[in-house]
């Protein structure tokens, strides 16, 4: 049975007892254990990280006190770069959706918390964290390169020159994107006649234009605006579907 590290982080104390609760008791069920860790504000959370804490799970109220929910979200994916933890966000209101697009986070649940979406956010939040990684092949030089899909940002095309930006390198090689597309798995999408870009490292959209998680804007052509808004919303429903 996996271990996996969680903090709670909520300024009601009542809340932060029953998620601990809920995760300690039906361990068994869910098929998993949990080492779980209280925070009651996002400043506190946040030096926790900063400290060398890591977690494999966030499950982080919006409505904190000062630093809000969605703060302490964009400190990890922004200042902290940490893309693998999964967070999960409670409120009381269901208002918030959009809001949270740049974060990426895993589920939305409306307070009260039920065992039911709490199991069913966690259990993708699994599946996420041990599926098998998706790999883009492409041949540099007449030799193959082997690339992890969650490490490209986006992939661009200039007089047939390929470039695929990845975090920490740019690989360019002759091809066509189209062809290159065949291969990359559906949470890549195209925006531009020469840009196909990476959902899962997108930092934030606009209605003609995208920014990614290396600060880059990427321009949405209107011929590829009406697709890309729906893949970015048949994420959502999917994600409120399933919670």
């Amino acid at each position: 049975m996996n271990t996996y590290k969680v903090a709670i982080c909520d300024d009601e104390s009542l809340t932060c007892q029953e998620i601990e609760k809920i995760l300690i008791e039906n361990s068994q069920q869910i098929g998993a254990k949990f080492d779980a860790e209280i925070f009651y504000t996002g400043e506190a959370l946040i030096e926790s990280i900063r400290c060398g804490s890591s977690y494999d799970f966030l499950i982080l109220d919006i409505e904190l006190a000062r630093m809000s929910g969605i703060d302490v979200g964009k400190f990890l994916r922004e200042k902290n770069r940490n893309f693998h933890t999964q967070i999960i966000y409670v409120s009381s209101k269901e208002t918030y959706a959009m809001k949270l697009f740049s974060v990426q986070p895993l589920d939305f649940l409306v307070k009260p918390i039920t065992e039911e979406s709490l199991f069913k956010a966690l259990k993708r939040g699994f599946e996420i964290i041990g599926e098998s990684e998706d790999f883009f092949i492409c041949n540099v030089k007449r030799e193959n390169i082997t690339i992890s899909c969650k490490d490209i940002l986006y992939l661009s095309s200039n007089k047939r020159i390929i470039s695929v930006v990845c975090r920490d390198e740019t690989i360019e090689y002759y091809g066509k994107l189209s062809e290159e597309m065949k291969q990359l798995p559906d949470y890549f999408v195209q925006i531009h006649n020469s840009y196909v870009i990476n959902l899962n490292a997108l930092k934030k959209s606009g209605t003609d234009y995208v920014i990614m998680n290396n600060d880059e804007q990427i321009s949405i052509s209107r011929k590829y605006a009406d697709s890309f808004k729906d893949k970015i919303f048949s994420r959502w429903k999917k994600m409120c579907c399933e919670g």
